[in-house]
């Protein structure tokens, strides 16, 4: 195609910068397809798993946070408990709270691991590997994670208890970044040892 004249010379210059730009795009995509792939099934996984965390329908008829919360709270003051019976405070589970003499504490959705616990499962899904490989991955995820939220309940209930002043401090600046850094770690390892990892 030619064109003629100022305005032909312009836009056949536009054109071709066009089709230059175009060009490096398709190379730029076949060559790093498979980062931007996982990037973008992570971002849409983590879309997903959210709206099944937060929109009111699905919460009202299944709210996924709090029911884990419920059996983290039971299952750590039945640990407590037995701990208690050893020590000689009593734990009571009421719901989501857990409670020894004055001192309580409400296992809240926030505090269940399902937040940490999904964008990891995002982060096992989206990575290119085989179908073992993100099974392993999930479950190994999945009993990792919860075990140590389950250790952190535990831990934070008995620095409630016996050493308050350091309560606050330790739930919000150490044992939420803890978990993040247990889940951070777990997927490192499951990558470097369950995935065609670059380096494995």
């Amino acid at each position: 195609m030619t064109f003629r004249g100022g305005a032909g010379r312009i836009l056949g210059n536009a054109l071709g910068w066009l089709e230059r730009m175009l060009k490096r795009l398709k190379s730029f995509f076949g060559a790093n397809w498979i980062p931007i792939r996982v990037v973008a099934i992570f971002v849409t996984l983590i879309a997903v798993f959210f709206t099944l965390l937060t929109w009111s329908p699905l919460v009202k008829s299944l709210d996924i946070a709090w029911t884990v919360a419920r059996g983290i709270a039971f299952v750590s003051g039945l640990v407590l408990k037995v701990m208690g019976a050893i020590a000689g405070f009593p734990v009571l589970i009421e719901g989501t709270n857990l409670a020894s003499g004055h001192f309580r504490v409400d296992v809240s959705p926030a505090c269940s691991g399902v937040v940490p616990t999904m964008i990891y499962l995002s982060a096992v899904l989206a990575y290119p590997s085989s179908r073992r490989s993100k099974l392993i991955g999930a479950v190994l995820g999945v009993a990792i994670i919860h075990s140590f939220n389950l250790l952190r309940v535990v831990g934070l209930f008995l620095i409630g208890l016996f050493a308050s002043e350091y309560f606050h401090d330790t739930h919000v600046y150490v044992a939420q970044a803890l978990v993040v850094a247990i889940a951070v770690a777990t997927w490192l390892y499951w990558a470097g040892r369950f995935t065609d990892a670059p380096g494995h």
